[in-house]
Protein backbone atom coordinates (compact mmCIF):
# COMPACT_ATOMS: atom_id res chain seq x y z
CA UNK A 1 0.00 0.00 0.00
CA UNK A 2 1.20 3.28 -0.84
CA UNK A 3 0.64 6.43 1.46
CA UNK A 4 0.25 9.61 -0.23
CA UNK A 5 3.11 12.23 1.02
CA UNK A 6 1.98 15.56 1.78
CA UNK A 7 4.28 18.50 -0.06
CA UNK A 8 3.72 21.71 0.67
CA UNK A 9 2.79 24.01 -2.97
CA UNK A 10 5.56 26.75 -2.76
CA UNK A 11 4.81 30.28 -4.56
CA UNK A 12 6.98 33.10 -5.42
CA UNK A 13 5.86 36.68 -3.11
CA UNK A 14 6.21 39.44 -5.45
CA UNK A 15 5.21 41.93 -2.78
CA UNK A 16 3.54 42.22 1.06
CA UNK A 17 2.57 45.44 2.24
CA UNK A 18 2.56 47.28 4.93
CA UNK A 19 -0.41 47.28 6.21
CA UNK A 20 -3.32 46.14 8.85
CA UNK A 21 -3.80 42.89 8.09
CA UNK A 22 -0.44 42.13 5.87
CA UNK A 23 -1.27 41.37 2.36
CA UNK A 24 0.73 39.00 0.30
CA UNK A 25 0.72 39.33 -3.57
CA UNK A 26 2.11 36.00 -5.70
CA UNK A 27 3.70 35.56 -8.87
CA UNK A 28 0.97 33.16 -9.80
CA UNK A 29 -2.07 31.86 -8.98
CA UNK A 30 -1.21 30.10 -5.19
CA UNK A 31 -4.32 27.54 -5.33
CA UNK A 32 -4.67 27.86 -1.48
CA UNK A 33 -7.67 28.25 1.02
CA UNK A 34 -8.31 29.95 3.54
CA UNK A 35 -7.15 28.37 7.12
CA UNK A 36 -3.54 27.25 5.59
CA UNK A 37 -0.82 28.26 7.73
CA UNK A 38 2.22 29.17 6.07
CA UNK A 39 6.15 30.56 6.99
CA UNK A 40 8.38 32.81 4.68
CA UNK A 41 11.51 31.87 3.20
CA UNK A 42 13.84 34.79 1.84
CA UNK A 43 17.13 36.78 2.54
CA UNK A 44 16.86 39.52 5.03
CA UNK A 45 18.39 41.52 2.52
CA UNK A 46 14.47 41.83 0.78
CA UNK A 47 13.71 43.66 4.00
CA UNK A 48 10.09 42.85 6.40
CA UNK A 49 12.80 40.04 7.82
CA UNK A 50 9.94 40.42 10.84
CA UNK A 51 7.67 37.92 9.23
CA UNK A 52 10.61 35.27 9.12
CA UNK A 53 10.16 31.92 11.47
CA UNK A 54 7.14 33.08 12.26
CA UNK A 55 3.99 31.07 10.98
CA UNK A 56 0.80 32.63 9.87
CA UNK A 57 -3.04 31.87 9.48
CA UNK A 58 -4.42 33.34 5.15
CA UNK A 59 -7.24 34.07 4.56
CA UNK A 60 -7.56 34.39 0.68
CA UNK A 61 -8.53 37.37 -1.45
CA UNK A 62 -7.95 36.43 -4.78
CA UNK A 63 -5.95 33.74 -6.76
CA UNK A 64 -2.69 35.88 -6.12
CA UNK A 65 -3.50 37.00 -2.53
CA UNK A 66 -3.95 36.81 0.47
CA UNK A 67 -4.09 38.61 3.55
CA UNK A 68 -1.93 37.05 6.82
CA UNK A 69 -3.49 37.18 10.71
CA UNK A 70 -1.22 40.01 11.41
CA UNK A 71 -0.45 43.80 11.06
CA UNK A 72 2.63 44.29 9.19
CA UNK A 73 2.28 48.17 10.04
CA UNK A 74 5.81 48.91 11.55
CA UNK A 75 7.19 46.54 9.92
CA UNK A 76 10.01 47.01 7.81
CA UNK A 77 9.01 47.51 4.01
CA UNK A 78 9.55 44.43 1.77
CA UNK A 79 11.82 44.96 -1.58
CA UNK A 80 12.62 42.73 -4.09
CA UNK A 81 16.27 42.73 -4.27
CA UNK A 82 18.66 41.04 -6.99
CA UNK A 83 19.92 37.83 -5.28
CA UNK A 84 19.96 34.47 -6.74
CA UNK A 85 17.09 33.37 -4.14
CA UNK A 86 13.07 33.95 -5.36
CA UNK A 87 11.33 35.19 -1.77
CA UNK A 88 8.88 32.11 -1.19
CA UNK A 89 5.83 31.32 0.94
CA UNK A 90 5.49 27.94 1.85
CA UNK A 91 2.52 26.14 3.49
CA UNK A 92 3.05 24.22 7.13
CA UNK A 93 -0.33 23.04 8.05
CA UNK A 94 -3.87 24.58 8.06
CA UNK A 95 -6.67 25.38 11.02
CA UNK A 96 -9.54 23.41 9.81
CA UNK A 97 -11.68 20.59 10.52
CA UNK A 98 -10.63 18.94 7.99
CA UNK A 99 -7.51 19.16 5.74
CA UNK A 100 -9.10 20.72 2.50
CA UNK A 101 -6.14 21.84 1.51
CA UNK A 102 -4.45 18.70 1.36
CA UNK A 103 -6.35 17.90 -1.87
CA UNK A 104 -4.13 20.60 -3.56
CA UNK A 105 -0.91 19.70 -1.75
CA UNK A 106 -0.21 16.17 -2.47
CA UNK A 107 2.43 14.24 -4.29
CA UNK A 108 1.18 11.09 -6.39
CA UNK A 109 2.46 7.66 -4.28
CA UNK A 110 4.94 6.09 -5.78
CA UNK A 111 6.89 2.83 -4.46
CA UNK A 112 5.34 0.88 -1.26
CA UNK A 113 3.81 -2.19 -0.85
Amino acid sequence: MTTPTWAPVRNAVTSITLANPGVVTTSSSHGYLDGLQVRFDFYENYGMFQVLGNIYTITVLSDTTFSLNESTLGFDPFVISSTSQTPQVVPVGEVALTLANLEHNTLTPTGGE
